[in-house]
């Protein structure tokens, strides 16, 4: 048997102090922390651990995160039920299992988030065992052991190889999961992918079950999703190259992102964002297809010293908390419009018109035959 590399033999001797672990992923989590968290309980039932959690908190609230969840036939455990609160979800939505007790966990396994970035809840009285993330590191970042890598484009890649190292093979479901993973996290590899997720990518395809990767990726969606994107073309404002988008109250809080990249495609923007609020937060999604945009750090510039955001360099999100009293919706988006624009360097610009308006014979304003001389 060959020998096991240190960072692999390390963080299993720290999980080792462990018995029961509880694998947590940011909250609302996506494909890449579904299936990062899914691939987590993998490699440790593989060596050894019996009573393996997996844990989030807020809701599952995309059609194909819900369709991925219900794939695993694992549940998911809201960290809301875990501390006995009911979090006002329907059931169809939550796909969690009866509420245990905190204390039955001594230990969190994080992956594709890190304590401190604001967008995950974090049981007081559990410490953090272990941090895997492909997010940039925080500072302060603390825990018994921390494998952080921002080249990676999906942390279910980071993930992956902790399997290698344990000689493991995904199963087709699993398989499946990573695949689609990766997918949809680097947009078919085009937006940061490093060469290990590209490998995975290929690696995987042959064990992929392709009739439920469709199942997933086109899982039905309510009224609901339409109506959002309805409210966001109607109220979107052209800068230049950089648009702004308030989708209205939001079903689900990650409706902003999947808006934002759809926006991202009009061919005359290049800087999308997508905002709407959520339970008393307005929310919103940053995007870019500048070379080295570095949204994570535009992203916390446009809300310092008001709200959180963080993110990679093509996509990063935010989130400022509105006043319970006196609710200051209009107040807040006029706010987070000219900060963006101050940010972009358009302040004090009128938008396009009609951003939307057919230009008779022609097709495109990108002009794609140019760039590809």
């Amino acid at each position: 048997m060959r020998r096991r590399p240190e960072r692999l033999n390390k963080f299993l001797s720290v999980l080792g102090a462990y018995s029961h672990p509880l694998i947590l992923t940011h909250n609302n989590p996506d494909p890449d922390a579904i299936a990062s968290a899914w691939g987590m309980k993998k490699l440790l039932e593989n060596n050894g651990w019996n009573e393996v959690t997996l844990g989030y908190s807020g809701l599952l609230g995309r059609a194909e995160n819900r369709a991925l969840v219900k794939a695993l036939s694992e549940p998911f455990i809201r960290l809301e039920d875990l501390e006995g609160q009911s979090g006002g979800e329907p059931d169809g939505r939550r796909l969690s299992t009866r509420p245990m007790p905190l204390d039955a966990y001594d230990g969190l396994v994080i992956v594709d988030g890190q304590p401190g970035a604001g967008n995950i809840s974090l049981p007081a009285s559990i410490p953090v065992a272990a941090v895997l993330d492909h997010h940039p590191r925080l500072q302060n970042l603390s825990a018994d052991f921390i494998d952080v890598r921002p080249a990676f484009g999906a942390c279910t890649a980071l993930v992956y190889e902790y399997f290698k190292q344990c000689d493991l093979e995904p199963d087709k479901i699993t398989a499946t999961a990573f695949y689609y993973a990766i997918r949809t996290e680097t947009q078919e590899l085009g937006r940061e992918a490093d060469y290990r997720d590209r490998w995975l990518f290929r690696h995987l395809a042959h064990r992929v079950d392709w009739i439920l990767l469709h199942s997933i990726a086109h899982a039905p969606v309510p009224r609901s999703y339409y109506a959002t994107f309805k409210i966001a073309l109607e109220r979107a404002r052209l800068y230049r190259d950089a648009i702004f988008a308030d989708a209205g109250e939001l079903p689900i809080p990650d409706a902003s992102a999947e808006i934002a990249d759809w926006l991202l495609r009009l061919d005359e923007v290049k800087w999308a964002l997508c905002c709407g609020t959520y339970r008393g937060r307005l929310l919103f999604s940053l995007r870019s297809l500048v070379i080295d945009a570095r949204c994570g750090a535009i992203a916390v510039r446009i809300v310092e010293n008001w709200g959180l955001a963080g993110g990679h360099g093509s996509m990063a999100g935010g989130q400022i908390k509105l006043a319970p009293s006196g609710y200051n919706r209009n107040t807040a988006l006029a706010e987070l419009e000219r900060r963006y624009l101050a940010v972009m360097g358009y302040s004090g610009e009128t938008p396009v018109e009609d951003p939307f308006a057919i230009v008779p014979g022609e097709l495109s304003r990108r002009k794609f035959g140019a760039d590809l001389a």
